[in-house]
């Protein structure tokens, strides 16, 4: 081949590269970036004026390191796991789960008194402190919760009801339908929050409204 062949070779090359037909499965692949939330469980009726309220205080949630990423957490296996790529919790997943944890205790409980974080002792009846040890979704849709929760007196000077629970239920695959599993996740978040109320109404005596 001689130079002028060579060069003819070289500029053909380079047209090709940088025309949007050839090489087309070179260019990078764009996928958008696509961000949710928790959602608390549907208000079955509009609440109405109650004689008696029992007000709640719920903690900060503690999460498995491995939960405090901003992707969604997909296990692969039993000591496997994996973020998507392009599914993103919209704020902190421990944040996001303590206001919607809330939220559902305002449902399902006498109450529209639910504190965040801080408060005065003299303002609670109950406190709620949840660690969360797993709560992800597996490849076929299969998603778990695992946590321990403890209702305290005001205070936190004595424990009123502890335990530690598995929650199983099955939804959507996370790939391709992440909204999906999405909503399954909501719904073992509204399967706690139902475990936590009972044990708040069993705990703590139904009084006037503070």
């Amino acid at each position: 081949m001689n130079m002028n062949s060579l060069v003819a070779l070289v500029l053909g090359l380079a047209a090709c590269f940088g025309s949007t037909g050839c090489f087309g499965f070179l260019r990078p692949v764009h996928v958008t970036a696509r961000q949710f939330v928790l959602t608390p469980l549907p208000a079955t009726s509009p609440p109405a004026a109650a004689a008696s309220s029992i007000p709640v205080g719920v903690g900060q949630v503690r999460l498995a390191a491995y939960l405090s990423t901003k992707s969604l957490v997909v296990r692969r296996g039993t000591n496997e796991i994996d973020y998507l790529p392009s599914v993103f919790w919209a704020e902190r997943l421990a944040d996001n789960f303590q206001r919607v944890l809330a939220a559902n205790l305002t449902i399902l409980l006498p109450t529209d008194e639910i504190r965040l974080s801080a408060w005065r002792s003299e303002d609670v009846a109950a406190e709620v402190y949840v660690a969360v040890e797993q709560f992800d979704v597996d490849a076929d849709g299969r998603a778990v919760l695992v946590a321990r929760w403890r209702v305290l007196s005001p205070g936190g000077a004595t424990t009123l009801k502890g335990r530690e629970c598995r929650l199983v239920r099955q939804g959507p695959r996370p790939e391709p339908d992440a909204a999906g599993a999405i909503v399954t996740l909501s719904e073992l978040l509204g399967a706690l929050s139902d475990q936590l109320a009972q044990a708040i109404k069993e705990a703590v005596p139904v009084g006037p409204s503070m």
